[in-house]
């Protein structure tokens, strides 16, 4: 404590400070000189405060001054002027006035007044109608037109006037109906401007909020309407679109916040509103205290019935159902007029996924139905659509029979002639390869052109295959919306990537099966009616090369590999019989002039032939020459074994018919030539008798001349077995058919001549070995029995 200065106060002098040592007196100092500061302060703050105080009341004082000087200036003009005569006309002054304002250029003025207001009103209204302002601030100034209306209309001042405004506020009020359905339809997000637009509407109407709330779904339901006439892609979403506003604005809306704006309609008179009040083309501040006070007072009225919330959700349930209803319309009818697949498998994406969006939000079944309705009406849009591109093959044969009429120019099957033609190189060599597979397939210009609308329909199967490959590829993940949030969300994922596009690619592949059957149908029925069979060879084989390739890239049904296998044998039997025709009907007359044996170009010890008579070879290069002429592509081995049997066969008849014909007409003959009854022309004569004895040099008798002739006529049968020897399927891989036709004509002429078993073996391999030498010039003929 020693430390701590002592307390002032308790000091008697001065000369009491110092009786303490210097370390405490500097203390002592310091605490002085502190508490001196501060006391200056306060002082220095009180004299500040009652300084300001003073100044106050000084000019108070000069002001209650001029004040008092006033009015005793005022007191002394009124005593001077406060005399019996001024009170007198101040009197009468004022009976006046209260006359003229009860009297009738009062209700004239206030008549005025209110008329002025009326037009402003209707003035105002039709403006903020047209700047697309707030409905309910119109729907105030037509409550007040009403009023004023009916205030002016009582007073029975201005009637022709007020006529006229009551024709403009009928007019404003179904303008206004229509500005606030308008309005309505307008896609905003401040739902506090869509509450005052149904406030607008209560107001004007007098409708209870379960009213508003109808009101406000049929007008959307009409916009939605008139979105559907449009029949596009576009009008469906944005059905949608709308679909979902309307039910975000109505749970958003009802019913709590619309109460909320109507409570505020009803607390306080329609002139006090601060709205219309700002409104400066009412000048209200000037023909305000004109108004007649029933209006001034007015309050408007609305019918605060409450909305429950269930019946807001029954509402929008029942306009739900009929929303969803013109949505598949509209969908139904779009797609009525869509005929290319991937736009509707573009717009189905779009629509099912916006749809799914909307769903995400509710668990409502009837809006899952819908969804299910909405697959199928696409589906079968789609499965129409396959079913179309398919059957279009079904009309490409058509035009068979006028393709079959006309006589294009023959395509030339001979490659040489291609040397002398100019093809345009700027393209590589394609063109000179079209032109080699063009002649190598016989594809006249008929052909060409069933080929071009056969490859166009191929193409178009192609496309669509591809777009049902798509649909399994549509991602539809990257939607605002998750499929595990949906009920039987996985259900319904599997259907749309998965059920669906097999579904669609097995109706193309049966509509693509029928109309291979079709084709094959219409094949028939040309070759039934008499149809060219080397143009239905080509087009058979156009289609089965075509048919191929369905069947890899489409896969259709196995029993199309059937299609065609009837008609094409029945085809082949038809160019054989006309071809074989065609060679025998220039063969009798030229046999004729080649029945003389060349013994002389015999072989061998016997002497046997080693090569065909002239007529042999005649006849064969004839028909090697038909079969050219008829066109090369023609001759598969089944072709080519069905001429052959039909060759067989009149060969057969002939050899059988003319052996009797042939052995009468044989000459014996002497180093190769005749000398009996011959003819000047070298023909044989017909009456020539051929049992007479006839011997030249002592050498040649006639029977010699019939065997050699017979021997000459079987080395010519044995050759042509071996032309005509053909592939049997029914003999199995590897094996051949032997002609038995000519085979037994081969034995019955063995019998006649009766050779050897040696020599009949020789004459057999030679002429095989024949056929070997020459075959190639016959190639027609060769392949199959090479």
């Amino acid at each position: 404590m020693a430390g701590q200065p002592p307390d002032p106060r308790t000091f008697e002098s001065w000369e009491d400070a110092f009786q303490y040592p210097l370390p405490v007196v500097r203390k002592l100092e310091q605490q002085l000189r502190k508490n001196i500061d501060e006391n200056r302060q306060k002082l220095r703050s009180l004299v500040g405060a009652s300084y300001r105080d003073l100044l106050g009341t000084a000019e108070r004082i000069i002001e209650m001054d001029e004040q008092i000087k006033t009015v005793g200036s005022s007191l002394s003009d009124i005593g001077r002027k406060c005399n019996a005569p001024a009170v007198g006309r101040v009197g009468e002054n004022h009976a006046k006035m209260r006359m003229t304002r009860d009297g009738r250029e009062y209700g004239r003025n206030q008549a005025m007044a209110q008329t002025k207001v009326l037009e402003s009103t209707l003035g105002a209204s039709a403006r903020i109608m047209r700047d697309s302002g707030d409905a309910l601030t119109v729907a105030k100034l037509l409550v007040l037109s009403r009023l004023l209306y009916k205030s002016v209309g009582d007073s029975g001042e201005a009637s022709l006037v007020i006529e006229n405004h009551g024709r403009k506020l009928a007019s404003l009020r179904r303008k206004l109906l229509a500005f606030i359905e308008r309005s309505m339809q307008r896609p905003v997000t401040d739902k506090t401007s869509v509450a005052r637009t149904l406030c607008a509407y209560t107001l004007v109407t007098s409708s209870s909020a379960k009213d508003v709330l109808k009101h406000f779904l049929q007008v959307r339901l009409q916009l939605i309407e008139a979105k559907a006439e449009s029949h596009t892609e576009s009008a469906v979403l944005q059905m949608l679109d709308s679909y979902r506003q309307t039910l975000d604005d109505a749970r958003s809306l009802f019913p709590k916040l619309f109460a909320e704006s109507l409570s505020h309609l009803g607390k306080s008179p329609l002139l006090q509103d601060l709205q219309l009040r700002s409104l400066s083309e009412l000048s209200l501040d000037v023909y305000g205290v004109w108004i007649a006070p029933d209006v001034q007072s007015f309050i408007p009225w609305v019918r605060h019935e409450q909305l429950l919330s269930s019946e807001v959700h029954e509402g929008l349930d029942a306009w739900s159902k009929h929303v969803q209803h013109r949505i598949l319309e509209a969908v139904t009818v779009y797609l009525r007029t869509e005929t290319a697949a991937h736009a509707v498998i573009s717009a189905r994406k779009g629509i099912v996924s916006r749809y799914l969006s909307l769903l995400s939000a509710s668990s409502n079944n009837a809006k899952s139905k819908v969804v299910e309705q909405l697959r199928s009406v696409f589906l079968d849009k789609l499965k129409s659509l396959a079913e179309d591109c398919a059957r279009e093959g079904s009309f490409v044969l058509d035009d068979l029979d006028a393709v079959r009429t006309t006589t294009p120019p023959k395509v030339s099957t001979n490659i040489w002639q291609l040397a002398s033609k100019d093809f345009d190189g700027s393209r590589g060599a394609l063109h000179l390869r079209q032109a080699v597979l063009q002649g190598r397939h016989g594809r006249d210009e008929g052909v060409r052109l069933l080929c071009g609308k056969l490859d166009s329909w191929i193409e178009r199967l192609h496309a669509f295959s591809d777009i049902t490959q798509r649909m399994r590829s549509t991602k539809w993940d990257d939607a605002d919306f998750d499929f595990d949030d949906l009920e039987d969300g996985d259900a319904l994922l599997e259907c749309l990537a998965k059920e669906d596009p097999e579904t669609l690619r097995d109706t193309l592949r049966k509509a693509t099966s029928d109309a291979v059957r079709r084709m094959d149908a219409s094949v028939q029925s040309a070759f039934k009616s008499g149809g060219d069979e080397k143009l239905l060879l080509r087009l058979l084989r156009e289609l089965d090369r075509r048919k191929r390739t369905l069947t890899e890239t489409i896969g259709i049904a196995d029993d199309i590999e059937v299609v065609f296998a009837d008609l094409v044998p029945s085809l082949h039997r038809q160019l054989a019989e006309n071809v074989a025709a065609r060679v025998f009907e220039r063969t009798p007359n030229s046999q004729k002039k080649h029945t003389v044996v060349p013994v002389s170009l015999w072989d061998g010890s016997p002497a046997l032939p080693i090569q065909p008579s002239p007529s042999t070879y005649q006849l064969l290069t004839m028909l090697q020459r038909t079969m050219y002429d008829a066109g090369t592509d023609l001759w598969s081995p089944a072709a080519v074994t069905a001429l052959k049997s039909r060759v067989e066969q009149r060969l057969v008849h002939q050899l059988n018919s003319r052996s009797s014909i042939e052995s009468e007409e044989v000459r014996p003959t002497t180093n190769g030539h005749t000398n009996i009854d011959e003819q000047p022309n070298g023909e044989v004569s017909e009456h020539a008798d051929p049992g007479r004895s006839a011997v030249v040099n002592g050498e040649s008798k006639v029977g010699d001349a019939r065997r050699n002739h017979q021997t000459q006529q079987l080395f010519d049968v044995l050759y042509l077995q071996r032309v005509m020897r053909r592939r049997d399927p029914a003999d199995g891989p590897g094996l051949q058919n032997v002609a038995p036709g000519l085979q037994n004509v081969a034995n019955e002429l063995a019998e006649s001549v009766k050779l050897d078993k040696a020599s009949s073996e020789r004459l057999r391999k030679s002429a095989n070995e024949y056929w070997k030498r020459t075959h190639l010039l016959f190639g027609l003929l060769a392949p199959s029995s090479s």
